[in-house]
């Protein structure tokens, strides 16, 4: 979920909920910083996903898959504190899907360790926030959008390999073969276009249910 908040809101969010926070939140576990050491350089050239020797030839998810899985979905910090700004950032969004809101929905697959994988590590360095979660305000969208359009507007070839490899991760990493790979690329980058040329604020996160 990207979205527009109100700029005095996106500046005044997190202090109000600071009450919430407690001692160890955020913690991760010793091996978090370990296991994606290879990100950096677009997993080291390990493969994400290999042909089945199956006369079905499907591909299937290679350890490195369910390890980047793991990392993406651990990266997301769960507390009182974040839950409770997540619930009113969503109030302060607007109701319907269009410029200044998107919404990708799946089953299983994370469309943010598919959008991920599909830029690569060094276009996804580019984006604002951590693994697809933040809230800026109006100063910093001005700030972080020619970066996030360094990262989100590609060249023909560029774009059909990040397509295709999105494509992948949502079909092999969950059941959601009709995804719309293109919208995860462009919608990211129209909501928050929208949101340097009304002065607003943006929001992102994941949830699940």
């Amino acid at each position: 979920m990207v979205g527009v908040v109100p700029d005095a809101e996106a500046r005044g969010l997190a202090d109000r909920y600071v009450r919430l926070i407690r001692a160890g939140d955020g913690d991760k576990a010793p091996d978090f910083g370990r296991a994606p050491a290879w990100w950096p350089d677009d997993g080291g050239g390990e493969a994400f996903f290999e042909r089945s020797t199956a006369p079905s030839g499907l591909l299937e998810p290679t350890s490195v898959a369910h390890r980047f899985a793991d990392f993406v979905e651990d990266a997301k910090v769960s507390t009182a504190a974040t839950d409770a700004v997540e619930e009113e950032t969503m109030t302060l969004m607007p109701e319907e899907v269009g410029d200044g809101l998107f919404v990708a929905t799946a089953r299983k697959a994370n469309p943010v360790a598919a959008l991920y994988h599909g830029l690569g590590a060094r276009r996804s360095a580019m984006l604002p926030g951590w693994f697809g979660n933040f809230l800026l305000s109006a100063d910093e969208v001005r700030t972080v959008l020619p970066r996030a359009e360094r990262a989100l507007l590609l060249s023909g070839a560029q774009r059909s390999a990040a397509l295709s490899r999105i494509a992948d991760w949502m079909t092999v990493m969950g059941d959601t073969p009709d995804c719309h790979a293109a919208e995860l690329i462009d919608a990211p980058l129209r909501v928050i276009r929208h949101a340097a040329r009304a002065r607003s604020g943006v929001a992102a996160f994941s949830r699940w249910y």
